[in-house]
């Protein structure tokens, strides 16, 4: 018995060795939302170790946070949207996109019963998740459109997340909130209404997609690329094996009856979502033009300064992809 103990021991010792000295990296999610559930599924299904890595996936609720974690080395990718890369960059930073895994407006503007057009915003209270993030430019943004003036006409009210926007209509805290799914579909279903569908818009964005830093793609390239693999991979998954993705996002929404979310899926899986989420200058330069109404420092900023698309084209040009979605 000792013998066969020992021998058990020795035939496992390569595969325990081989896990203790895989890189160790880290990644920071900022919310809780259908987009996110590749990154959900990478993390439960333990992707990134398949592709070589020990991967730790962790929560941030503030992609200011985030940011700030990953300048101090703690993180080495994060989701963002082009919004926090360039902000983060006019600070000193070196962050890129490596992805646009959303490419426009995914928010809704969900008000109370009596409100049903974007004009009666007018002297109203409209919750965003954080001052600076995605659901404040895509509100601010929209106002800008719709000829109403930020703080002025509209008073945007931080909350802290998607959840707690839904919590402020119930409690008519605000008149407003600017959320996505699944968020929106739940307010919908308490009878709350859609006052603006931000995705008519048809606006080039990026919402949210993958980010590092520019030093750790220079000087780490391979642990990036294996990320990516991994991140990929769950793309795929999350595109192709729907009871998967529906209950990896009710896991993390926290959701009694995810079968509201059936159309939505399809919706994200097969149109919002691509393949191969490659960043495009176009959803910067939305943000760049934005920024520099308030800020001139923006004018002279170059899209192709905030992305880097040359790790997914390496993947791609592997036939990495198109051996996941030939099985």
């Amino acid at each position: 018995m000792r013998r066969l103990f020992l021998l058990a021991m020795i035939l496992m010792w390569p595969y325990s060795a081989l896990s203790q000295t895989l890189p160790k990296v880290r990644m920071a999610y900022t919310s809780i939302n259908i987009q996110m559930t590749p990154v959900y599924i990478m993390k439960d299904l333990d992707l990134a170790r398949k592709h070589g890595l020990d991967a730790e996936v962790l929560m941030i609720p503030v992609s200011s946070r985030a940011i700030q974690a990953a300048l101090a080395g703690e993180i080495q990718f994060m989701t963002s949207g082009g919004v926090a890369n360039i902000n983060a960059n006019m600070s000193g930073g070196d962050f890129v996109g490596i992805t646009s895994t959303i490419s426009t407006f995914v928010f809704k503007i969900i008000g109370q019963p009596g409100i049903k057009e974007p004009s009666q915003l007018k002297g109203k209270k409209v919750a965003i998740s954080r001052l600076g993030g995605a659901s404040d430019f895509s509100l601010r943004y929209a106002l800008d459109r719709w000829g109403l003036v930020p703080e002025r006409d509209v008073a945007i009210i931080q909350i802290g997340g998607e959840a707690e926007g839904v919590l402020a209509l119930q409690n008519k805290a605000v008149d407003a909130a600017t959320i996505s799914e699944p968020f929106t579909t739940i307010a919908q279903r308490e009878g709350f209404s859609v006052v603006a569908d931000l995705s008519r818009l048809n606006v080039p964005y990026t919402l949210h997609g993958i980010g590092t830093r520019k030093s750790i793609i220079r000087d780490r390239r391979d642990i990036v690329v294996r990320f990516m693999r991994a991140y990929l991979e769950a793309i795929y998954l999350f595109k192709t094996k729907k009871d998967l993705a529906l209950g990896t996002l009710k896991k993390y929404a926290r959701m009694n009856d995810i079968s509201l979310m059936n159309s939505t899926y399809d919706d994200y899986s097969q149109r919002l979502v691509p393949a191969v989420p490659y960043p495009t200058p176009p959803g910067i330069q939305t943000i760049i033009d934005h920024l520099a109404k308030t800020r001139p420092e923006a004018k002279g900023l170059k899209p192709t300064d905030f992305i880097d698309a040359s790790i997914l084209k390496e993947i791609e040009d592997s036939g990495f992809v198109k051996r996941l979605y030939s099985n």
